[in-house]
């Protein structure tokens, strides 16, 4: 009697859940969205109840967004405070902060017709955040990451949602979320991971949510436009003998600086639109005055501190005509941050690896191993799980692994901003939402490196299905 081949019993489970699968990742999805996400989403809107009746924030910007908010609603300017019949540039007031928040407090002014309160900014917050969660859900369910999505929404409302303020820095988890989409959605594009109207899309949004960074958090943005120049070179290198697409590229990186821009053409934008009388403060976030104070986190030999009161005082000893905040002062502050590193280069390298060590063993979020351990444990999973090759060889492990770098790429970005500014949990809590993602594209490398065990038919020998061959069984 000859052997026939039996389907292994451990292989018709799963034929059957391969089957029901689109129906159960549905359920999946309805699941976490019913039993994580809205729960949270009402726990945080109940709580920001606690800035009903409050005439002030703490945080003073806050307060000229609201002025802002109600010169817009009285006069129609937007980006301006109504001062005895001028319109003054809200930079002049809020102090060297970008215009994002106060732009979209003044449109909802506009649009609503009445007053914006301090409880509208605590929604705002929530609302960003709530945004970037669901976009960055949704593009890793495009790129079909279902494992990444779904452990994203079963952790991610607590980090996204379950603390939040009348601040900007409030905003920026979910702000930082949004823009991966971008890089990858040009990398999708170019392997053709998804359709073409559907690569098109997700470019359109991802310039978007990149001109929404830089009105909110310039820093941010210019992260995003680091990482988006790097993705198109390397397309561009990859297709250096397809001259039509290294065009279509350039055009891309033209429209990725424009959009980068949005906040600066925005207050351009105002300054014609509107008779704003000439700013005499910057518009935007400044970047060397955090770098100087930013010397100040730890104990140094220079005396600094991380206090806005170093950074003016130490212009004005040796730039006394030049006012706090404006572009002068910028470059004031530059020349003396250059100063520290000729006057003492160890002493600000010291400062910086400190720095570094403090954000490294950090955990974010609270439930993670810290960052260095965490990061080198799913790239160690990523290299075992698909046969410790250099390069992936299929559609979806170069999905895994473009999400991974992308991600990665954002971290060491984070980092660096974090030891060249302060690395508080406070500035670093945008790491979490990409730690989060790499936790579910690890689990789905483990699935893979399982299936592939599977496949190779190294399996213990309680899944093998003996033979009906007289007195045999299966080798």
């Amino acid at each position: 009697m000859s052997d026939r081949t039996i389907v292994p019993t451990w292989r018709r489970p799963m034929e059957t859940i391969r089957r029901w699968l689109p129906a159960l990742q549905i359920l999946g999805l309805i699941a976490c969205v019913g039993l994580v996400l809205w729960p949270q989403l009402e726990w945080s809107f109940e709580a920001a109840k606690r800035y009903r009746g409050d005439e002030a924030s703490d945080w003073k910007a806050t307060n000229v967004w609201l002025e802002s908010a109600e010169c817009a609603r009285e006069s129609g300017a937007w980006l301006a405070i109504c001062d005895e019949g001028r319109l003054v540039p809200i930079s002049d007031r809020a102090l060297a902060d970008d215009p994002g928040h106060a732009l979209v407090l003044a449109l909802w002014a506009l649009a609503a017709d009445r007053s914006i309160l301090v409880i509208d900014v605590a929604h705002l917050n929530l609302a960003i955040n709530l945004a970037g969660l669901l976009l960055l859900a949704g593009l890793l369910l495009v790129l079909g990451s279902y494992a990444s999505a779904v452990v994203l929404l079963l952790l991610g409302p607590y980090v996204f949602l379950e603390w939040f303020g009348t601040s900007p820095h409030w905003a920026f988890i979910g702000l930082t979320a949004m823009q991966p989409i971008l890089p990858l959605a040009l990398i999708a594009r170019w392997q053709r991971w998804v359709p073409p109207w559907a690569s098109a899309g997700l470019i359109l949004l991802g310039f978007v949510t990149l001109a929404f960074a830089s009105l909110v958090r310039e820093a941010i943005a210019q992260m995003t436009f680091v990482v988006t120049l790097g993705t198109l070179a390397w397309i561009a290198v990859a297709s250096r003998g397809n001259g039509r697409r290294v065009a279509g590229l350039l055009v891309l990186a033209l429209a990725t600086v424009l959009a980068s821009q949005a906040a600066r053409l925005t207050v351009a934008l105002r300054d014609r639109v509107h008779p704003v009388v000439p700013a005499e403060l910057v518009a935007t976030h400044g970047l060397a005055h955090t770098l100087y104070i930013g010397l100040g986190t730890v104990p140094n030999r220079f005396g600094l501190r991380y206090d806005d009161s170093v950074g003016r005082e130490a212009a004005a000893r040796v730039a006394p005509e030049v006012k706090y905040l404006s572009k002068d002062y910028f470059r004031v502050m530059w020349s003396l941050y250059f100063a520290r590193w000729a006057e003492d280069p160890v002493e600000v390298i010291r400062i910086y690896l400190e720095k570094s060590w403090s954000i490294l063993r950090n955990r974010i979020p609270d439930y993670f191993p810290p960052p260095w351990l965490f990061l080198s444990l799913a790239l160690m999973v990523h290299y075992v799980s698909n046969g410790r090759a250099a390069s992936c060889g299929t559609a979806a492990c170069d999905k895994r692994l473009a999400i991974s770098l992308v991600c990665l790429a954002f971290v060491g970005l984070f980092f660096a901003q974090a030891v060249l500014a302060y690395p508080t949990r406070f500035y670093a809590a945008p790491l979490g939402a990409f730690t989060i993602v790499m936790l579910g594209v690890a689990i789905e490398n483990l699935a893979h490196g399982a299936g592939r065990l599977v496949a190779s038919g190294r399996l213990p020998t309680s899944f093998r299905t003996p033979s009906r061959s007289s007195g045999g069984s299966l080798p």
